[in-house]
């Protein structure tokens, strides 16, 4: 299925995640999958309630009401972008990871503070972002429409797949790339309290600045018209990259080294912060 796959809701997090969708298939060139998931089932802990049909039917037509409501928000956002849309019963996370195996990508909003109506929660997105063999989207803010791409650097392939899809990012979008690395989770004050001079942070800075620069100059050469800004320094990975984004960016890009489905590794500390505090779409790109 070339196209991306949104998931909705109902709430104004979900409306804001389709939005971002419909803005980034038209950018890719993609079709639109618009999915609204009900869970109509009882927990383990009440297995013998029977839930009366016409409550079932009440939920699934707000999950119905919802996905149309969302198709009436992607055709004002993109109205040239092939649109589809469904409704599915089950669990949130099982059935987008399911559905979303062959899409080009997976969106999701979050809003943190959930209902008894709401799916995306937090934990809905990140368990999805941890899960997926593909790229996830998760939308905590809509960014700025000509800010630019972020993208944190290290010496990893989970890095190299981030720093890659964040180049074709910016190239589709127009916008430069700010490429963030920290060579030390510790700032300069910390340093300085350790008996490192200024000099000698300057000087370690300096040559990761040209170990990065070599890293990425691969990339660099499939896409020349992108303008890169390095950000090297002595910090916390996640402060750095969210401080890089501010309010400003448009996207910001991390990598995830799990392996997929529900017995792959979860996301690394530093992508979850990020997901959590970021005020623009974060976008988590399978290794």
């Amino acid at each position: 299925m070339n196209a991306i796959l949104v998931g909705v809701d109902g709430s104004e997090a979900s409306t804001s995640a389709v939005r971002w969708a419909a803005g980034a298939a038209q950018v890719e060139g993609v079709g639109l999958k618009i999915v609204g998931v009900y869970d109509a089932s009882t927990s383990d802990y009440a297995p013998g309630l029977i839930i009366p049909q016409d409550v079932i039917d009440a939920i699934r037509q707000d999950a119905s009401d919802a996905v149309h409501a969302a198709a009436t928000v992607a055709k004002e956002a993109a109205p040239d972008v092939a649109l589809e849309t469904s409704i599915v019963d089950g669990d949130a996370a099982r059935a987008l990871l399911e559905l979303g195996k062959d899409a080009s990508a997976i969106v999701l909003g979050t809003r943190g503070l959930g209902s008894v109506k709401g799916l995306f929660l937090g934990s809905v997105s990140t368990t999805v972002a941890a899960h997926s063999h593909g790229r996830v989207v998760v939308v905590t803010g809509e960014g700025s429409a000509d800010g630019p791409v972020v993208v944190g650097v290290d010496d990893s392939p989970v890095s190299d797949a981030a720093v890659a899809e964040a180049y074709r990012q910016a190239a589709l979008r127009n916008t430069r790339l700010i490429a963030v690395h920290t060579w030390t989770p510790l700032d300069v004050d910390a340093l300085h309290g350790y008996g490192i001079d200024r000099e000698e942070v300057d000087r370690m800075s300096q040559d990761a600045v040209e170990a990065v620069a070599e890293r990425m100059a691969g990339y660099a050469e499939n896409y020349p018209d992108v303008v890169v800004e390095r950000h090297v320094l002595p910090e916390e990975p996640a402060k750095a990259i969210l401080d890089a984004a501010g309010d400003d960016a448009q996207l910001i890009v991390v990598g995830s080294r799990g392996r997929g489905g529900f017995k792959g590794l979860l996301l690394g500390s530093t992508s979850q912060r990020i997901m959590h505090q970021a005020h623009t779409p974060v976008m988590v790109v399978r290794a």
